[in-house]
């Protein structure tokens, strides 16, 4: 395990001591996919049940930890939701709609000093986005927001988390073959370029497999993974079949639009 990981589980350790000894009702900042499930991991092994995970809508990526006392019951935390989680809606004005990607958004909020754990999932439209904060942060953010050049003329409020409109995620299927699950065999094959490019792409670092970036070629993949290409996109194994006739894996693949 790595040093991070070592230091997320003490971090997660300590708020499971206070939320008991103290009553309390206690939330992380936003965990990526891997992180969750090593925090996950760890909770069943020393059978902690009074916790759920939250990122303001059900398909989420970023999503908080909450922890909370065992004599409270879930619908009291549920209902505790949108002290712990904000919504920021940013409305373009008309001159700039379709202007903005994922990016620029990401880009200008990671601007005014915060961690990225501090901002959970971003959802785009044309002429509004809307980005998942933690509660505490929200209002900061938005007064940042409003003094940045590129949304000056935007207006930008706090809503609810359950305010903010969820569109499903559109996918392009794909099918790839391949002689192994290795992770530098799949990375060729679905950005379509050589293994030496791949293993390029994993040395600097650029390849994320469930949130982590990923660095070693041998790395198994399995159904349900989560893998981005930084410059090509992202994509979901959703099923890998048995070996073809020519000896070869195939990956049945959703790629993100």
């Amino acid at each position: 395990m790595e040093i991070e990981d070592k230091m997320l589980l003490a971090k997660i350790m300590d708020k499971v001591k206070i939320s008991k000894t103290r009553n309390k009702i206690l939330n992380t900042e936003f965990l990526t996919t891997y992180q969750r499930e090593i925090v996950e991991k760890e909770l069943n092994k020393i059978k902690v049940k009074n916790y759920m995970f939250f990122g303001g809508y059900d398909d989420s990526e970023g999503r908080v930890l909450i922890i909370y006392p065992e004599k409270l019951d879930l619908s009291i935390i549920q209902n505790n939701l949108k002290n712990i989680v904000k919504g920021i809606k940013i409305k373009l004005p008309k001159e700039l709609a379709g202007k903005y990607t994922h990016r620029d958004y990401l880009g200008t909020v990671m601007q005014i000093g915060l961690n990225r754990d501090r901002i959970g999932d971003i959802i785009v439209y044309e002429s509004e986005a809307y980005i998942f904060v933690l509660e505490e942060n929200a209002s900061y953010i938005v007064s940042s927001l409003e003094s940045a050049k590129k949304f000056s003329k935007s207006i930008i409020e706090i809503i609810d988390y359950n305010e903010v409109p969820i569109k499903e995620s559109e996918f392009e299927e794909i099918e790839i073959s391949v002689s192994s699950i290795r992770l530098d065999n799949v990375v060729s094959s679905i950005a379509k370029i050589s293994r030496k490019k791949a293993e390029e792409l994993l040395v600097d670092e650029k390849i994320f497999v469930n949130a982590k970036v990923e660095t070693k070629s041998t790395k198994s993949l399995k159904g349900g993974d989560v893998l981005v290409i930084r410059g090509k996109g992202k994509f979901i194994i959703n099923k890998i079949s048995e070996n073809n006739r020519k000896g070869k894996m195939i990956l049945e693949v959703k790629k993100y639009i």
